[in-house]
């Protein structure tokens, strides 16, 4: 098993389970890249990463933290940060997505949890709230709250994609709309036997 984990292999196994498998098992390349809507979402991350670097959110107070890399001990975990705002007595967390389509999946849930997890260990202040920018044609901001619900749910996810590597067997998964636009869904038993291609 390769540590650490990034926090983008536990966003992975919560939109498919498979996806541990054939990325930290097989060693597959899923070549997001080649995909539009990824180029553009890079290309807004790092222009943010740019600009407005003292920008600060009016109602809050304190010092903008940009694309910081965290590392934990504790969880063989990494992850990096969109942005964050450090202030007196919390760190509020704020990531970027390049969407409309505006509403915060388990997937996103999960990685506001283990990136909280991250903030908190490295800067020993509480990560109570997280900010989700959406911003593609349509720019809306939603605040969400980090409880214990959320962190105990992404860390109970990080451990159950360490068994998977560990293990080496392929999980279950169901068929749904997301199989149809997997880059694994050819290889995929789940994907290939309920598709046409």
């Amino acid at each position: 098993m390769t540590f650490p984990l990034t926090v983008t292999d536990v966003v992975e196994y919560a939109f498919c389970p498979k996806f541990t498998y054939f990325i930290n098992v097989l060693g597959l390349g899923q070549f997001e890249q080649k995909r539009g809507s990824v180029s553009a979402g890079r290309k807004l991350h790092n222009k943010h990463e740019r600009s407005n670097l003292d920008y600060v959110p009016q109602g809050f107070k304190g010092k903008k933290i940009i694309a910081c890399k965290f590392f934990s001990e504790k969880y063989e975990l990494s992850g990096k940060i969109d942005e964050a705002i450090d202030m007196e007595n919390e760190i509020i967390l704020i990531e970027r997505k390049y969407s409309d389509n505006h509403k915060v999946y388990p997937a996103l849930r999960i990685q506001l949890g283990l990136l909280s997890v991250l903030i908190e260990e490295n800067m020993h202040k509480p990560v109570r709230k997280a900010i989700v920018i959406f911003n593609k044609t349509q720019r809306k901001a939603i605040h969400v709250i980090i409880d214990d619900s959320i962190r105990n749910e992404s860390l109970e996810m990080l451990n159950d994609v360490k068994k998977i590597i560990k293990s080496e067997i392929m999980p279950e998964s169901e068929f749904d709309n997301r199989c149809l636009n997997c880059c694994f869904r050819r290889i995929c038993p789940t994907g290939s036997l309920n598709s046409d291609e």
